[in-house]
């Protein structure tokens, strides 16, 4: 899901590894603590405190000599061990990246606890010895200060190693298996997607010798959102990327093109701080961004005479475009006689030769609705010339993104919050709350093709909560107590979706509707009350681009709940850790595509009469079938009605019509 767009809020831990840290997203700090002989010492007082929060974290060495914390967030700590009769032994700049699992030794000569002994330790001093795994961490301030173009964090995947592409560089490989098999979560849940496929489940079993915490590949990525501090820390930024700064492409230059238009702005606010100095912590980010791109695009209509059902033709010659071998049009539309021709341009009506198809499709919608809003040509390069050509206009499309994949030329408003709270020594509790909006374009849902035409638009509302407790149970016992809910609510809604009619499954949806998708939808005809699409032959319905497999309406969602308990104990030089793990999730669809009956005119029917070489000399096929289906799309000549519709139980008849069968599952009547 795209909640781990907030770079700025996160830290990132890329881990390639058979063996995997555990699933809390807390670091652990651990050693042993010795004299200048090399005895080990027990009862020494080891305290972790956090630069940022002042928060002070207090462990005893056991009789081993050896100490623990279990469960640190992640952060910068100062780490001071002491012990009367020794002197103070201070570790500074000790950085713990996401479950980092760190051994951090000490030796303490003889003196008095007055005496300290501060040591600053480099990140790269740092001895990772109870693990196997190799990894980078990236800590906030890189993960704040990278740039990154769509800041998307997950793009910093590449700067680690361990990443690459494939073979075919369609889809890269991260510690040598897919990226699906990635294993990703955050603040210690999982983020994949949850979608369940459709059908029998396969189970791929790990053989490798991985944590029982961890599972899906040898591949990890862990993230932790950022947390306040004792200090009032914000900031705002504001990034543009817009064409005017661009230079054209070559290939715009070289045909005489205009530049490419393109406009992302990407902006936001951060702040942290606490509520309760040394006890309570907020942190807040507000991240936007806003695109758009401005596409030349042609699509088809008919030429003025063709629109009154005057087809026109060159004797013994197919009509072609400026585009083809022989051309019957200029760039302007100008007739110019092909080669090829046996005559002079010729023109006929269409109308009042076949007696079951005498006019205009007499609902009226051809006349009045379609051909009165569609715009007169403007280009040539497509159709046929002279009875279908192009309209090129200036396209805007606000927002991109597809139903099923996360893009980054995206429009989206995205809200991260986190709270800290410590209650006492013994027990921290953190809340962590992402919720964000896109609203976006894509054919899926169907884009206009004429100019004044109607935009569908792709929804998605994913949102995470996280909530953690940790408590120390005893000096080598911590617990960490999480629960955890996801969902990925996505959907798409074509350019005259309304809402769903009452009576049509358990949910009743409210959607919001504007007022162009009122608009788009009272252009639809009706019949006894039903919206039909209108599917034509010589060119597409793109009032509100009713062309097969666009404009449908679906909607998906993959709520997860987790539930989680992780318990470590210290006992001697050995450290174990018992937990487990409960995941609930189901998927839910929805897939309205054909719901909406589809009346496709054109051939198919009886057959046209009174157009071929025989009543009109010098016409060639092609140009017999394109004025054939001239005639049956003005006229309205109805091959088929399509309907999709789902039937619940043996005697389920909700539908728009009458069911043509009665059987479980999704059916299609024509």
């Amino acid at each position: 899901m795209r909640s781990t767009r907030a770079a700025a809020a996160m830290l990132l831990c890329l881990i390639f590894s058979a063996h995997v840290f555990a699933q809390t997203s807390n670091a652990t700090l651990g050693g042993t603590v010795t004299d200048a002989s090399g005895a080990l010492i027990p009862s020494v007082s080891v305290s972790a405190i956090n630069v940022g929060t002042g928060i002070v974290t207090t462990v005893f060495s056991n009789e081993a000599g050896a100490y623990q914390f279990a469960s640190l967030q992640t952060g910068t700590y100062t780490v001071t061990a002491e012990l009367p009769g020794f002197q103070t032994q201070t570790r500074n700049s000790v950085a713990l990246g996401v479950s980092q699992q760190v051994r951090l030794n000490f030796t303490l000569q003889v003196g008095t606890v007055a005496q300290t002994v501060e040591v600053s330790v480099a990140a790269d001093t740092l001895i990772a010895t109870s693990s196997s795994s190799v990894g980078t961490v990236l800590p906030e301030y890189k993960v704040r200060d990278l740039p990154l173009g769509g800041r998307n964090v997950m793009n910093l995947l590449g700067t680690a190693g361990g990443t690459g592409p494939t073979e075919d560089n369609f889809q890269g490989n991260f510690a040598g298996g897919r990226l699906s098999a990635v294993n990703v979560t955050r603040d210690g849940f999982n983020v994949n997607d949850g979608r369940y496929n459709y059908g029998a489940l396969t189970s791929t079993y790990t053989t490798a010798p991985v944590d029982a915490e961890y599972g899906r590949g040898s591949g990890q990525v862990q993230m932790v959102t950022r947390s306040g501090s004792n200090q009032f820390r914000g900031s705002a930024f504001w990034t543009n990327r817009n064409s005017a700064l661009d230079a054209s492409k070559w290939f715009n230059n070289f045909n005489g093109a205009p530049k490419d238009y393109e406009n992302r702005n990407q902006f936001g606010a951060r702040l942290g701080g606490p509520i309760i100095k040394n006890k309570t912590f907020f942190f807040v980010l507000v991240d936007e961004q806003r695109y758009m791109i401005r596409q030349t695009f042609v699509g088809s209509v008919l030429t003025p005479l063709a629109r009154q059902g005057i087809f026109r033709f060159f004797p013994g010659a197919d009509n072609q475009n400026v585009t083809q071998l022989n051309p019957v049009v200029d760039r302007n539309g100008n007739p110019v006689r092909p080669s090829s021709a046996t005559g002079d341009l010729q023109q006929f009506s269409v109308f009042n030769r076949d007696p079951l198809r005498p006019g205009y499709d007499p609902t009226g919608f051809i006349e009045k609705t379609l051909l009165a809003r569609m715009p007169q040509p403007n280009d040539y390069t497509i159709g046929d010339g002279l009875n279908t050509a192009g309209i090129r206009f200036t396209r805007r499309v606000k927002g991109y993104d597809l139903a099923g994949s996360n893009g980054n030329d995206t429009n989206r408003d995205q809200f991260n919050t986190r709270i800290d709270h410590n209650f006492n020594a013994q027990n921290k509790l953190s809340f962590v709350y992402t919720w964000e909006r896109g609203r976006n374009m894509s054919q899926q849902a169907g884009i206009a093709n004429w100019p004044g035409g109607y935009n569908g638009v792709n929804w998605k509302d994913p949102r995470l909560l996280n909530i953690a407790l940790v408590s120390t149970l005893s000096p080598t016992v911590v617990n960490e107590l999480r629960v955890g809910w996801k969902t990925e609510a996505k959907l798409s809604r074509a350019p005259w979706y309304v809402g769903r009619p009452s009576g049509f499954g358990p949910e009743e949806e409210k959607v919001e509707t504007g007022e162009q998708a009122k608009e788009a939808f009272a252009l639809l005809p009706k019949y006894n009350g039903i919206p039909l699409q209108v599917v034509t032959t010589l060119f597409p319905s793109n009032l509100v681009d009713w062309t097969a497999g666009q404009g449908t309406n679906r909607s998906a969602d993959s709520p997860l709940f987790t539930y989680g308990d992780t318990l470590s104990w210290s006992k001697g030089v050995h450290a174990f850790k018992v937990g487990g793990e409960m995941r609930f999730g189901h998927s839910i669809s929805a897939n309205d595509s054909n719901m909406t009956p589809i009346a496709r005119l054109g051939a198919g029917g009886p057959a046209v009469t009174g157009i071929d070489n025989t009543a009109i000399p010098g016409l060639t096929g092609n140009s017999q079938t394109a004025a054939r289906n001239l005639l049956t799309d003005l006229s309205g000549s109805l091959v088929s009605i399509q309907e999709g519709f789902d039937i619940r139980t043996p005697t389920d008849t909700r539908t728009t019509s009458t069911p043509s069968s009665k059987t479980r599952g999704r059916s299609t009547r024509t």
